[in-house]
């Protein structure tokens, strides 16, 4: 593969000087250095008795040295050089952190601790009628520091104090189980603040249909709550209770069925619910006017009926538990696609025809009629492939896999879904046979059949690993046979592997006729790619020893970050990583004679209490080294004042970005995208972990992230943006450049590549 961007790698290259050979291996200095910290007042006298702890926080692991301030508020500790967190706290004072002390190696660190004063805060918690409340938890945030929070609980009296409160703006808020929340926004200092907590209250809600006659049919949501349990309400005759009710705004929806129950009306309201209180609601139908029905013929974009089925419509865009009248029916067309929709209070805005078998939905196309009978076309959001797999003897194929998953029908059929008009690719697999590739071309909206798979055994193929000597077998090795395509993306479907025996010899049987990649990665000690073409039944692979690279991971040159994670990337979907020590320092084994580019990511302590502290960012570094040559790398967190904030209309799921600098073309084809993807800059690692004011933690799915992407700390430039998005092996791109010519945040909103017109690369 041949690199032809001469202006990319020009501008990579200056951001990364090659690799220098190494005499001898050295490491930086393990020997602890004396830290000294200076804690004092606003004024600048010295706080004495102030307790100081200093944590890792480029590791993760909890190393950390303690101490206390001494008569003239000096600290003094011996500390490993590295990035340190300090927290600092003392009566009378406000904890104090700092997140950013650095200490390299060598000569004594000094670093002096300013402490602002605390002012009080106090006072009581008392219910509606003033008397003292016990356990209630209270919770103070700082303004401009919502993560970090100072608690407490009231005692038996109802009373509280809260230390280490600054002066300024802060939020309180006050919970206890089965009583409704008090939230509050106030200045400090408070040294006498009353707090009032009111019970729970309840929600009466009555549901009147169009003829006046009540109904049961209600349900509420919270405004206030992100997290909410289904309620079991109380059945009356007369209206539907909704008990033990947190205070707050609720959204209450009532439902309306007409007698045929073919058809659901709804309308929400909003309701304040008081502590300690009932609240009224009636949601009320009355004076809505039934104009059905709305009548009209479900057909195809040829025209032909669709039936059997079901017609879904909506009388109003969004949930049926939305604010507003609502309404959705489902009805059965007949033979003909004649269907009725019997009660709607309006024409409806949007219909969908599904299948009752196969599964497969239908939107209606353009503007809809005006019911009174007229043809309604309705086109599928995607097409499907439609294809048979076969044996060499002409019957089906009952059993196989395609793209990975397993496949069971008695007549060897299959459907691949087509999202959007390109040609697609596939694997198909099946026991005895070998792999068969399909390439079929698909059109949106429509259904096309490919011509049948006909399956074949294939052929065997010897082969040996031998040494760098050429003749020495290497046993016990795992060789892969990867498809073309396959090769650097890495998809579900995981390669063919065999082992080698005890002379180094390996066998593939049921190999395709086309193409193919022998892959070879003994973890330290070399590697091989050979590509295996159409005819071949018998090959060698020669080792190709490995290179040795270490080196040290910095800021300023002097101080080592550890617990650095190290990937690198090379030609061929080689892959090898590695993390710094204590001491920032790494060795890891290299492919030789491949471009590899090294990607460095920081792990930082996830230092409790938050704020954490700022992440470090670095620059892909590009390397191609000799085999079995020594190499040292060191290499520093980028500098840059620039912030690349992308936010793309999109799952997280499919959708990646990635920036290099300079004015980047399209890459020529899928082999090209792959180089741009090993070069490319990453952005900060996304967060899917959540931390509530209580400590608990979760996750956040990656389908329920919203796709954005931050490149921090870039130097000003020219840089060129892509978005790609990944589905079935294909990939589309975006390519956006992006001129940083000043400091500061700089916003890219896109919509998705196959939105925006972007390129179809098909592997």
């Amino acid at each position: 593969m041949r690199w032809s961007w001469v202006g990319l790698w020009v501008v990579v290259l200056a951001c990364a000087e090659a690799p220098r050979p190494v005499p001898k291996k050295t490491r930086w200095p393990v020997d602890e250095v004396a830290f000294t910290v200076r804690t004092v007042d606003p004024t600048g006298q010295p706080v004495p008795g102030v307790a100081l702890v200093v944590r890792r926080a480029d590791q993760g692991s909890l190393i950390s040295r303690s101490g206390t301030s001494d008569a003239a508020g000096t600290v003094r500790l011996r500390v490993m050089p590295g990035w340190y967190v300090l927290q600092a706290e003392a009566p009378g004072f406000v904890r104090t952190l700092e997140m950013d002390a650095r200490i390299a190696p060598g000569s004594e660190a000094r670093l002096e601790l300013t402490l602002k004063r605390a002012v009080p805060f106090a006072g009581h918690v008392v219910d509606l009628e003033g008397r003292p409340v016990a356990g209630a938890r209270l919770q103070l945030t700082l303004s401009g520091d919502e993560d970090s929070a100072l608690s407490t609980e009231s005692d038996a009296d109802g009373r509280f104090r809260i230390d280490s409160v600054p002066a300024g703006t802060v939020k309180l808020l006050a919970e206890k189980d089965e009583w409704s929340p008090t939230r509050l926004e106030l200045a400090t200092p408070q040294p006498e603040l009353t707090v009032v907590m009111g019970g729970l209250g309840s929600l009466r809600v009555q549901v009147r249909g169009p003829d006046g006659k009540l109904s049961s049919a209600a349900w509420i949501f919270p405004e206030d709550e992100e997290q909410f349990f289904e309620l079991f309400p109380e059945k009356r005759s007369d209206a539907t209770v909704f008990q033990k009710l947190r205070a707050g705004r609720y959204r209450v929806s009532g439902r309306y069925a007409p007698a045929s129950g073919d058809c659901l009306w709804t309308q929400g309201i909003e309701v304040q619910v008081l502590p300690g209180q009932q609240a009224e609601a009636t949601v009320s139908f009355e004076g809505v006017q039934d104009v059905g029905p709305w009548r009209g013929v479900a057909v195809d974009a040829r025209g032909k009926a669709l039936a059997p089925g079901v017609v879904k419509a909506w009388l109003e865009n969004g949930s049926l538990d939305d604010v507003g009248m609502h309404g959705r029916c489902d009805v059965r067309p007949g033979p003909d696609g004649s269907f009725a929709l019997p009660h709607v209070f309006k024409a409806p805005v949007s219909l969908e025809w599904t299948a009752t078998h196969p599964s497969m939905g239908m939107l209606a196309d353009g503007p809809l009629p005006a019911g009174t009978g007229e043809p309604v076309m309705f086109r599928s959001g995607i097409g499907l492939l439609k294809g048979r797999v076969l044996r060499p003897d002409g019957q089906a194929q009952a059993h196989f896999k395609i793209r990975s998953y397993s496949e069971e029908d008695p007549r060897g059929e299959y459907e691949h879904n087509v999202p959007s008009s390109h040609t697609y690719q596939w694997v198909i697999e099946a026991e005895g046979f070998a792999p068969a590739l399909v390439r079929a071309e698909g059109r949106a909206h429509e259904i096309l059949t490919v011509p049948d798979v006909v399956l074949d055994v294939g052929r065997a193929v010897h082969g040996r690993v031998v040494a760098e000597d050429g003749k020495t077998g290497v046993p016990g090795q795992e060789v892969e046979l990867v498809e073309v395509f396959d090769l650097e993306t890495r998809w579900m479907r995981r390669p063919h592997k065999a082992t080698t025996d005890a002379d180094g010899h390996f066998r593939f049987d049921h190999v395709a006729g086309r193409r193919q990649f022998l892959r070879v990665d003994v973890k330290g000690q070399g590697t091989v790619l050979r590509g295996l073409e159409s005819d071949e039944v018998s090959v060698q692979l020669r080792l190709v020893p490995a290179a040795q690279l270490e080196g040290s991971v910095t800021v300023g040159a002097r101080v080592p970050l550890a617990g650095v994670n190290l990937e690198l990337r090379c030609e061929g979907g080689f892959k090898v990583d590695a993390r710094t020590d204590a001491v920032g320092h790494y060795s890891v084994s290299v492919p030789a004679n491949r471009p590899c580019f090294m990607h460095a990511q920081a792990s930082l302590l996830n230092v409790r209490p938050r704020p954490r502290p700022p992440r470090v960012s670095f620059s892909p570094r590009l390397i191609n080294l000799a085999p079995a040559s020594q190499h040292r790398l060191d290499f520093e967190p980028r500098q840059g004042p620039a912030h690349l904030r992308v936010t793309v209309k999109a799952s997280r799921e499919f959708v990646t970005a990635f920036i290099l600098p300079g004015d980047v073309p399209w890459p020529g084809s899928p082999e090209a995208l792959d180089e741009l993807l090993r070069a490319g800059f990453e952005p900060e690692p996304w967060q899917n972990a959540w931390e509530s004011e209580d400590g608990e933690s979760g996750i956040v799915p990656s389908f329920l992230s919203g796709a954005r992407f931050d490149f921090r700390r870039l130097p000003l430039g020219r840089y060129t943006l892509f978005i790609r998005e990944e589905e079935n092996g294909l990939d589309e791109l975006l390519r956006i450049p992006v001129d940083l010519a000043r400091a500061g945040v700089h916003a890219v909103d896109s919509k998705r590549p196959a939105r925006e017109g972007g390129r179809l690369y098909t592997r």
